[in-house]
């Protein structure tokens, strides 16, 4: 397994995880090995990923962070099924 990134969470997205109840460990899974990862032109990216039954979804954005190794903003996730 990939060594799995740093995060910073918006305030937006510290929010979302304590009402989803959120593994944050799996928001670092599917951003270091996602099933798939999609992209816009505004530096945010989608990735999805399915972890023992669930489909969790992470956007983040990389770019704010460049300066950083391995860190990524995180701007909101939550899971596709319950």
């Amino acid at each position: 397994m990939p060594k799995l990134p740093r995060l910073r969470l918006t305030t937006h997205a510290q929010m979302r995880m304590v009402e989803r109840t959120i593994d944050i460990d799996n928001a670092k899974r599917a951003i270091a090995e996602p099933d798939e990862r999609k992209a816009d032109p505004y530096g945010k990216i989608r990735v999805i990923k399915k972890i023992g039954g669930r489909t969790v979804v992470v956007v983040y954005s990389d770019e704010k962070f460049k300066d950083r190794k391995n860190e990524y903003l995180v701007i909101t996730f939550y899971y596709l099924d319950k």
